[in-house]
């Protein structure tokens, strides 16, 4: 390619971008400068300076499932595991997660990198995300920069991600996978992040848990437990929006951090290559790229948090509720009874529910989890 081609793929590749910065951001305009008008690119918001990492670390090679769930998975503990995902092709050899190698594998891909004011996906072709991932006058300078959030992978042209990872031993469980890929709610998520991109702080949706495989780069994570209202983690301040990460980061989380917050502490990490980090149901979180970084990430249910997740998707997916107890009544009819003595209940949808400070949970709650690894321990899917 010459360098008058070569001029003219970068040009086009930069009206496909603004295009999509349009889309996806129709608040801000690209013309008069307002995705960097904050200039956040020449702040101290990537300074890791004074974050403390208090999480565990688990090693994935000498810690057995069981060991897991009892000290985590069951009390609602967030961690980071290690070792876990050396063997993927994703994190090392020919077909790892780095940029330029995704640009050769996956040219006129289509990925997913936000969505317009109708809630329709906005994508970019992936040489046309890596081409703006490394712009002086793109991602390197924007505030809040696009990035890939594409739960699309059985799409043909990206399906080949999904032979590339695993899902890591410490979370064999899925019970929503019982219902069919078709019916199933989104659960997985390749990711790809310039510096400043991310999330704000949310909760996980329909009471799942997840895990979050980082491949390349560095992640900044912060962590407030279940319990904690709202309208303290996400207070509204005239003339700040929280709903991007480098926001909620620079003008709330200060606030979090502030001697006379009320609430408990709180948890801070910071992630690596290598490193898988485990959220708990129910818990706030955040998440801010400190490089470019590649990562999937996956949501699910288990034995252990089944309950709240079966009275979230009950009240909020009624239809899928139905299916979904159909299901378990086949594969786990353990968890099957247990939603029909929650529905008898009909006890409400706890949201924000306290984790337990116990390392033992309830009977019914233990009865289940035993049910279940001795299932996946003779072979049996869920």
């Amino acid at each position: 390619m010459d360098s008058e081609e070569s001029e003219d793929e970068t040009e086009r590749a930069r009206r496909k971008i603004r295009k999509a910065k349009r889309a996806c951001r129709s608040e801000l305009s690209v013309s008069k400068g307002d995705w960097t008008r904050r200039s956040y690119a020449t702040s101290n918001v990537l300074s890791l300076a004074g974050v403390v990492d208090t999480l565990p670390r688990v090693d994935a090679r000498t810690t057995s499932w069981e060991t897991f769930v009892a000290c985590f998975e069951s009390r609602r503990r967030p961690c980071i595991i290690t070792h876990a995902m050396d063997d993927w092709p994703a994190f090392r050899g020919e077909r790892a997660w780095t940029l330029e190698a995704l640009r050769q594998r996956f040219a006129g891909v289509r990925l997913k990198v936000g969505s317009d004011d109708d809630g329709f996906a906005v994508r970019l072709r992936t040489e046309h995300f890596v081409a703006y991932a490394s712009d002086p006058q793109g991602a390197l300078v924007d505030d809040s920069p696009l990035y890939v959030f594409d739960g699309s992978l059985e799409r043909e042209g990206s399906r080949a991600l999904l032979a590339d990872y695993t899902v890591p031993s410490l979370f064999p469980e899925d019970l929503f996978s019982t219902v069919g890929e078709d019916r199933r709610p989104p659960y997985r998520w390749a990711v790809f992040g310039p510096a400043r991109s991310g999330s704000s702080l949310h909760i996980d949706p329909l009471a799942t848990s997840a895990w979050n495989a980082l491949i390349r780069g560095v992640k900044r994570w912060v962590l407030i437990a279940p319990g904690v209202p709202r309208a303290s983690c996400r207070p509204r301040i005239p003339g700040v929006t929280d709903g991007e990460a480098v926001t909620w980061f620079t003008n709330i989380l200060p606030r979090v951090q502030s001697a006379d917050w009320p609430h408990a502490r709180a948890v801070e990490a910071i992630q690596r290559p290598g490193e898988i980090m485990f959220v708990p149901n129910g818990w706030w979180h955040a998440v801010l790229n400190i490089e470019h970084t590649t990562a999937v990430t996956q949501n699910f249910v288990s034995s252990s948090n089944f309950d709240a997740a079966w009275r979230h998707t009950r009240k909020a997916r009624p239809k899928l509720a139905v299916k979904w107890k159909a299901a378990l009544r086949e594969s786990r009819p353990d968890l099957a009874a247990r939603a029909d003595a929650i529905d008898a209940e009909n006890q409400p949808c706890l949201s924000e529910s306290a984790p337990s400070s116990s390392s033992s949970s309830s009977e019914s709650e233990e009865t289940a989890n035993d049910a279940g690894r001795k299932r996946i321990k003779k072979g049996s899917s869920s």
